[in-house]
């Protein structure tokens, strides 16, 4: 069965979020904000000096400009009914729950948090983390230290947009990936309703400033759309994964990952991953040079001949795919397009897929693209339970969102201990309110 809360079936009205005063209603209508800026126009500042340089990479591995501080793990607790937003320590230890939930319209908000709410793949720099909210399809920006909401943008313009990931290109440039199109898009072209795009916003204000048309590079099929989900800012591009799939969700595209230059907001080249479907979570081994993507295959849980975990070597012109291992090769369920993590090319986590009611539950597997045979990490106690998940190569670990409903849902993680990994943590990420954890990044 496939996971895909925000895909427009499980929409049920579209408005935009407001927080203070960085946006208005987005029931039928663009959002409130300057959304006709020229996206030629010089949007830089002085803080743009203080970014630091593209293609510098952290204590992570992850980019600068799309990078973090390693400070800790932001967490999203939700039951698709409501959610919550909660910070840990690098080691897994609580900071703060109940940070931004579902309740906190007391906070000045108009809407409060949907149940389908994830984060982009690197937060930004600099101590501001952002919330995707899919259904409401708003960024909302908080202060991690504090809580406080900062701003948001709604970026409906007036449809299911349905936002999947936020890249940060600079404190006043960033692209978010829109998976959702608009049927009923009509003129001008600077409103920015068609949807199937990346968005360009300048995050410091915010406000949108262009878009970037992505329906041309969709994979070859009848009726295949884009549908753009992660993206990852890796020296100086970003990879952007398109999951190919109908409009009727009856037929799928060959795997694709775009290439985007961010300083003339162009695709610049298409990698496609022959015998692989449904194509989504993205994670870089930067001292390997090595862009790795997590396959899900055509048809859910039984998709595993067109599923894999996929490695695409950068170092060369143009990147190629150089490795794949199969779902039948890890069990025989599809690995889930929503979670991927590696420490090295011998260490690639991948979930597979277990079965809503019935066995069996979600595993969590170790595939190497060196050959040797993948090994199951953990197996939850359901299916639809493991979530997303998080290497931090400098220790040696692996940070897993595992939200069963009949058991503990907790964050744990994983130590990687002469070529064995054993549990160094657990952590109940949501004490205050008891929502299994679904989504992580490290902020």
């Amino acid at each position: 069965m496939t996971r895909r809360f925000a895909t427009p079936c499980f929409f049920v009205a579209q408005v935009g979020a407001c927080i203070l005063a960085g946006c208005g209603s987005d029931e039928g209508a663009p959002p409130s904000v300057d959304a006709s800026v020229d996206a030629t126009a010089d949007t830089s500042t002085a803080s743009d000096a203080a970014a630091p340089p593209v293609g510098s990479v952290d204590a992570l591995g992850n980019e600068a400009g799309g990078g973090v501080a390693v400070k800790g793990i932001v967490v999203v607790n939700s039951d698709y009914q409501s959610s919550s937003i909660s910070f840990l320590d690098r080691d897994g230890n609580l900071v703060k729950d109940g940070c931004l939930t579902s309740g906190s319209g007391s906070q000045g908000y108009t809407l409060t948090l949907s149940g389908d709410v994830v984060l982009p793949s690197r937060q930004p720099s600099g101590g501001e983390v952002v919330v995707i909210d899919r259904t409401n399809a708003a960024l909302t920006w908080l202060d991690s230290a504090t809580c406080a909401p900062l701003r948001q943008l709604a970026v409906g313009t007036g449809f299911a947009s349905n936002p999947h990931d936020l890249v940060m290109l600079t404190p006043t440039k960033a692209y978010v990936s829109r998976y959702g199109e608009n049927a009923k898009a009509t003129p001008p072209a600077d409103d920015f309703d068609d949807g199937d795009d990346l968005l360009i916003i300048d995050p410091s204000q915010p406000k949108i400033l262009g878009r970037i048309d992505l329906r041309s590079y969709a994979p070859a099929g009848v009726n295949i759309l884009p549908l753009a989900d992660r993206a990852i800012l890796i020296e100086g591009k970003v990879y952007l994964s398109l999951n190919g799939i109908a409009s009727d969700w009856t037929a799928y595209g060959t795997g694709r990952i775009v290439m985007v230059d961010p300083t003339t907001d162009k695709v610049v080249g298409m990698i496609d991953i022959p015998g692989a479907k449904d194509c989504g979570a993205l994670d870089y081994l930067a001292a390997e040079q090595k862009l790795v993507v997590a396959c899900q295959g055509s048809t859910g849980a039984q998709g595993a001949d067109t599923s894999a975990l996929v490695a695409i070597d950068l170092s060369v012109t143009p990147p190629a795919v150089v490795a794949q291992v199969s779902a039948a090769a890890a069990g025989g369920s599809a690995f889930s397009y929503s979670s991927i993590a590696a420490l090295s090319g011998s260490n690639v986590f991948g979930v597979a897929l277990g079965n809503f009611g019935a066995p069996p539950p979600d595993q969590l597997w170790s595939v190497s693209f060196a050959g040797t045979s993948p090994v199951k990490v953990f197996a939850s106690t359901e299916g639809f339970a493991l979530g997303a998940l998080l290497a931090d190569v400098e220790k040696g670990r692996i940070v897993v969102a595992d939200g069963p409903t009949t058991s503990a849902a907790l964050v744990r993680i994983f130590d990687l201990v002469a070529g064995t990994f054993s549990t160094a943590k657990t952590t109940d990420a949501d004490p205050s309110h008891h929502l299994p954890p679904r989504a992580l990044a490290w902020y």
